[in-house]
């Protein structure tokens, strides 16, 4: 385990610059800041480098690990940690490779190399078994940790999942081709305008969390990515082999997809075993939109 404190320089570059990092770890700050119960920051080796990670709630709970979306940062759940934490022990977990306090030494490039350095995270947590929480990106890598890991995924829990069981045409056109377009040229004028309108067209019209909110704004600015898988739609035989319980929560105000309710079917059809709950007045991050809800679906799924 390290500390802060022990930590040198970042081996890759994670954002566009030294402003814009300062400004985006002062974000993420004022968030843990509004953390609603204690925790403990922990950076655990792997192979990739250094994952950060915030772990709160009872030693002897029953273990799950939260995977936040694309940018969103383990930060994310912190209208949700409360809650699970009051009866299991619960892990944020800042995917290693995005703009977030861990400290990446390589990019991860295939699915597998995904499984290794989870495979690699909960080993170091000393976890035998592990419920899985997976926001957008974290639910598609999530619902691959399932298929490889089976003996170690509990449960499974996929909150509007990137891709996995429908394509995402709109995510593309509205977030991913203008971030791509900002990593590369974040000089060009009017990039970050164009940024602040991919993250509020996301929102769908709901009133943006005020402490989460700004923090995505300045990572969706500022941060980059150098991780190199980009999330599929996987295939009926590959989801046939997920053993663990699963349950879908997609927000009412989903945008990603396109068609909300031509998603559902395929979730329907592709894993029909699985427990399905669509959020009232929520987005793409329904955990921040509607904790309480989410939290409701969340506790009775993993408590059954």
């Amino acid at each position: 385990m390290r500390t802060k404190s022990d930590l040198g320089p970042d081996l890759v570059p994670l954002f566009t610059s030294a402003g814009g990092e300062a400004v985006t770890r002062a974000a993420y700050q004022h968030v843990l800041d509004a953390w609603p119960v204690s925790y403990e920051e922990r950076y655990l080796p792997t192979s990739f480098g250094e994952t950060h990670v915030i772990v709160s709630g009872p030693v002897e709970g029953p273990a799950v690990i939260l995977l936040h979306a694309l940018f969103a940062t383990a930060m994310s759940w912190y209208r949700n940690v409360g809650a699970l934490s009051q009866t299991h022990r619960t892990y944020c977990v800042d995917v290693i490779g995005e703009a977030n306090p861990s400290r990446p030494v390589k990019p991860i490039s295939s699915l597998d190399e995904f499984a290794s350095w989870f495979t690699e995270l909960i080993d170091e947590l000393e976890l035998d078994t592990v419920s899985l929480v997976g926001n957008s990106y974290g639910g598609f890598t999530a619902t691959y940790y399932a298929m490889k890991l089976p003996d170690r995924v509990r449960r499974l829990a996929l909150i509007g999942p990137a891709s996995t069981i429908h394509s995402m045409l709109p995510f593309m056109f509205h977030m991913f081709i203008p971030k791509g377009v900002y990593m590369a040229a974040p000089w060009l004028p009017g990039c970050s305008r164009v940024m602040r309108r991919a993250t509020r067209w996301m929102h769908a019209g709901l009133e943006p969390d005020p402490v989460w909110a700004p923090l995505f704004d300045e990572t969706m600015r500022h941060g980059k990515l150098i991780n190199r898988v980009f999330p599929r739609v996987y295939r009926p035989e590959e989801l046939a082999t997920v053993q663990a319980p699963v349950l879908f929560l997609f927000g009412d105000r989903e945008r990603v997809y396109g068609d909300l309710d031509a998603a559902i079917v395929s979730a329907r059809e592709l894993l029909p075993q699985a427990d399905l709950a669509v959020i009232p007045n929520a987005h793409h991050v329904a955990a921040v939109a509607n904790p309480d809800a989410v939290n409701l679906e969340l506790l009775r799924f993993l408590s059954d």
